[in-house]
């Protein structure tokens, strides 16, 4: 990887560091360090190359609540290394946002940030690499797990409970499949999305707050994103209505369509359950460790808390 950083970046580090913790499975994170500077190194087979042009078109706006990648010695916003785009941005933030949420001047910044990204112009540029969102994958996903936890009798305790956990809300699920297909012809997406700006994705620092990881940045509407401080959503423990009133002081008037915004929370509550349980069933795959929080996600997310219950609504 230090090779590879000096001849596409012209950056010359001295240590790297592996990244553990993140969910992407298609990516590796680094940590990189010269003499001066900290870098975030990512080698990715996932998103696509939205997830660097957006931030990029961000941060040439002024917006400084991004990290701006690293141009190539050849002025590309990543290089290409076996298959993956490899791309690098200064290491920014000293906390996660899940980690005590963040303050009212984070939370604005935080609604200022998405504010100006739903108001970035599709230039040809993004209209190339911008993929449209849609409810395709969460589908599939959901079949895929269904299809998984009738393959074979549990293997442990850990995947009995998840199999217990599925089968207990299938009825649920099926509704929400219901519900994302009948509001389809609701949502025309045209506005860029973050789609995933949950606070497990902002990084901030005293006086400053980032949001990272746009890999799936896609044509969406703003309710793709703004769900993720309506309630339901991975981290909303940290979020009330005094954050969100804070965060749409940054963001400005906004009429959320309910039609939409029912869309997003049940196609998004349907992939994360079915990547939680898909997880939480197999053995060796992944640590128990995880797999056994993985449950506990899965129950919080089937919740009448969660996402496909708020859906519902």
């Amino acid at each position: 990887m230090i090779v590879h950083v000096a001849e596409d970046f012209g950056i010359h580090l001295t240590a790297v560091d592996v990244v553990t913790g993140g969910v992407d499975r298609a990516a590796q994170n680094f940590l990189g360090r010269t003499e001066t500077a900290t870098y975030a190194i990512k080698w990715s087979a996932g998103g696509s190359a939205a997830g660097l042009v957006v931030p990029g078109a961000l941060a040439d706006r002024g917006l400084r609540a991004v990290a701006a990648p690293v141009r190539t010695r050849d002025g590309r916003l990543c290089s290409e290394r076996d298959g993956r785009r490899l791309s690098v941005t200064p290491w920014v933030g000293d906390r996660n946002g899940l980690d005590g949420g963040l303050d009212e001047a984070q939370w604005r910044e935080f609604g200022a940030l998405l504010a100006a990204t739903h108001a970035l112009p599709v230039t040809p540029e993004l209209a190339a690499v911008l993929p449209v969102a849609g409810h395709d994958r969460e589908l599939a996903a959901t079949r895929a797990t269904e299809a998984l936890l009738h393959a074979s009798p549990p293997a442990d305790a850990i995947a009995a409970e998840t199999r217990n956990l599925w089968m207990d809300n299938t009825e649920h699920i099926a509704a929400a499949v219901d519900r994302v297909e009948s509001l389809a012809s609701a949502v025309t997406p045209s506005t860029v999305c973050h789609t995933d700006p949950h606070l497990g994705n902002v990084l901030a620092a005293p006086g400053r707050m980032w949001l990272i990881d746009w890999d799936d940045a896609a044509l969406s509407t703003p309710e793709h994103d703004l769900m993720f401080v309506l309630g339901g959503a991975y981290g909303d423990e940290h979020i009330g209505d005094r954050e969100r009133d804070w965060f749409f002081e940054g963001y400005g008037p906004v009429t959320v369509d309910p039609r939409r915004l029912a869309y997003w929370r049940a196609s998004r509550g349907l992939v994360d359950v079915a990547f939680l349980a898909g997880e939480a069933y197999t053995p060796g795959d992944h640590g128990d460790t995880w797999r056994a929080r993985a449950v506990r996600l899965l129950a919080a997310n089937l919740g009448p808390a969660g996402l496909l219950a708020r859906a519902m609504d």
